[in-house]
């Protein structure tokens, strides 16, 4: 029974994939910089970070804000989960660091389509610019994916 349901499942998923199109009106970056040309990106003292995560099969639709002392904010509107607390000073350092190593933000061209991707909204205040970037599963570039992995992973750990 168990392997009826997995090979309906790989089905499922294959036929959905299927029948995504390839659209030219994927999501593009905004800005990037706002501010300017991007300055030398060291590890950034000050910062703050919005992301909203939206899509995927369960369609969801959250947005955590956290800035350089810690300060952690998750809104989920599926859940209606609104959640405030402090990470350790070792998770802002590892963020920091991730910002440090995807700066400056570069996105890769939008051609792919995603059907059950999420879609990433990310507003990004460090060094004295503003960056927003666009996003999904696909389009992140190998600098970004570990950012967004890490701040995923506090949304997902702030849920539970």
């Amino acid at each position: 029974m168990n392997k009826l349901i997995s090979i309906f499942l790989i089905s499922f998923i294959l036929v959905a994939c299927a029948g995504a199109s390839v659209s030219t009106d994927e999501p593009k970056p905004l800005s990037t910089p706002a501010n300017g040309p991007a300055s030398a990106c060291g590890v950034p003292s000050q910062w703050t970070i919005q992301l909203n995560r939206s899509g995927g099969i369960a369609g969801v639709d959250e947005t955590m804000t956290l800035d350089s002392g810690g300060r952690l904010t998750v809104q989920s509107e599926r859940s209606s989960r609104d959640v405030q607390q402090t990470i350790s000073q070792d998770q802002v350092n590892t963020i920091a660091g991730l910002l440090s190593q995807a700066c400056p933000f570069e996105m890769q061209p939008n051609d792919a389509g995603c059907a059950d991707c999420f879609l990433y909204k990310i507003n990004i205040q460090m060094n004295g610019q503003s960056y927003v970037l666009l996003a999904t599963d696909v389009t992140l570039t190998e600098d970004l994916q570990p950012l967004v992995g890490a701040l995923s992973q506090l949304m997902q750990d702030t849920g539970q």
